[in-house]
């Protein structure tokens, strides 16, 4: 149980972030910029403390020459200073030449540099230099190879560059979509085998890859049924060349989560193969809901088919393992957006990951007296303006905060009994406009959600809300 606890709530996430020790930044010696600082003022500041800081530099570069430890502190202050002076070009060169630095005390291999090429993948993105991102997660990445550090941490190194490729699909060039994201299958393939060959077969720690690899399986289809060039792109780069049809992809998906199962087998926790069953069945309804047509887009399947029973054999077996009853009851009364990005193995954690999502169910008493609960489903940010279903993958380390324009539309929406929104709402937009409602509305009825169960049978829901965030076309 503690075993399958400790995953549900945390391995999964620590398969998306490098450690924080290796990117610690030193701390800025500068002066801190005063409140309410006039343009003027803060100009005259910058200038003299650029002029202290290069009279600084020299001293030091004259007394023990321009490879000196003793140099690292004053470089950082005055890339700090930079930052702040908006000159990130400047700010490139000074990184470079901090790296240069760095490289030539310990070693062209030092693992030490990475703080600094984190910076830079920082700098780069201000410039909106998305190659040179990319390049920078492939150094970091080979940098842990070359110094053959812990498995896990090369292990985190590659998602990071794996989740860069999934991060340029939204913010590379449109030409360079399907290439990224073929990188990006390609990355998680390596990192499983890897992990199989340190770990083995059938060990506790593959458990957030297999789950990675059966998402992976639902972006293909996401990507062959996207209805623009996209979709055109990704059917001759994927299902042309692999030879393969859609329903292969969510098949293999199935397959990776019987794996997971195999893994919970061994574990002895009953709540933990209870949630696994849970998770077959979102498969399964995805698998259901959307073939595609030949030129992209889904045929929709009125029925739950096989998932019903399902996930009736998950809620058995929560109750089998002695979950509260209470819990599976506001656990199943609530839609989810299938699939969901995060596997969790213990019931608890999942609807406190699903409450931190935003989610929030009001009871009537508190709310406007309707017979059912009010539920809002928090946020839901698209992938991009060609996968207005999927959900953005989450962002790699080193990766700062995106200040990207999104469109946003708050919606109301009806949930038939198979987890599907015919006609759903537009409360506001912003921008508004006729396109960008029917875009939002036109993604809603794509998603496959979760259907909600009540006192035991299935339910149709209305007055469902939520809040729809995808960025415009570039």
């Amino acid at each position: 149980m503690a075993a399958g606890r400790i995953l549900g709530k945390g391995l999964f996430c620590s398969l998306l972030i490098l450690p924080a020790a290796l990117v610690a930044a030193p701390q800025n010696s500068l002066e801190a910029p005063a409140a309410n600082e006039s343009a003027l003022a803060l100009s005259n500041r910058l200038q003299q403390q650029r002029a202290l800081l290069d009279e600084q530099i020299a001293a030091l570069e004259s007394q023990y020459g321009p490879f000196d430890f003793r140099l690292q502190e004053p470089l950082q202050s005055l890339t700090d200073l930079l930052i702040e002076a908006g000159d990130f070009e400047e700010v490139d060169r000074q990184l470079g030449r901090r790296l240069q630095l760095i490289r030539s005390i310990e070693g062209p291999a030092t693992l030490n540099q990475v703080a600094l090429i984190a910076e830079r993948i920082a700098n780069d993105t201000r410039l909106q230099r998305w190659q040179s991102i990319g390049d920078h997660y492939e150094l970091i990445r080979s940098l842990h190879g070359q110094n053959d550090t812990d498995v896990a941490l090369r292990l985190d190194a590659m998602n990071a560059l794996r989740h860069w490729h999934l991060s340029a699909i939204y913010l590379d060039t449109a030409q360079r979509r399907v290439n990224h994201f073929l990188d990006a299958r390609n990355l998680l393939r390596e990192m499983l085998a890897q992990a199989e060959d340190e770990y083995g077969q059938e060990a506790v720690e593959l458990i957030p890859l297999l789950y990675a690899r059966a998402l992976d399986q639902y972006r293909v289809v996401a990507f062959i049924t996207s209805i623009d060039e996209l979709g055109d792109e990704a059917r001759e780069a994927i299902i042309a060349r692999e030879g393969r049809g859609w329903e292969s992809y969510l098949l293999e998906a199935a397959d990776y989560i019987h794996r997971i199962q195999d893994i919970v087998a061994s574990m002895g926790d009953p709540e933990a193969a209870a949630m696994t069953m849970l998770y077959l069945a979102d498969f399964q309804m995805l698998r259901r809901e959307m073939p595609p047509i030949s030129n992209g887009g889904r045929a929709l399947v009125n029925s739950r088919g096989i998932a019903g029973r399902t996930y009736t054999r998950a809620i058995d077996m929560l109750a089998e393992a002695g979950v509260e009853e209470g819990l599976v009851e506001e656990y199943f009364a609530q839609p989810v957006i299938l699939p969901v990005p995060q596997l969790h193995l213990a019931l608890d954690a999942a609807l406190a990951h699903r409450r931190d999502q935003g989610y929030t169910s009001t009871d009537p008493e508190q709310g406007d007296g309707e017979a059912e609960p009010i539920l809002h489903l928090g946020d839901f940010l698209a992938w991009n303006e060609s996968l207005p279903f999927s959900i953005r993958p989450a962002t790699p380390a080193y990766l700062p905060d995106l200040d990207t324009q999104l469109n946003t539309v708050e919606l109301k929406l009806t949930l038939n009994s198979i987890g599907k929104t015919r006609s759903p709402t537009v409360l506001s937009a912003d921008p508004d406009s006729v396109q960008i409602r029917r875009e939002a509305r036109d993604a809603l009825k794509d998603m496959q959600f979760r259907p909600v169960r009540r006192d035991g049978r299935w339910r149709r829901i209305r007055d469902v809300t939520i809040r729809y965030l995808y960025p415009p076309p570039k």
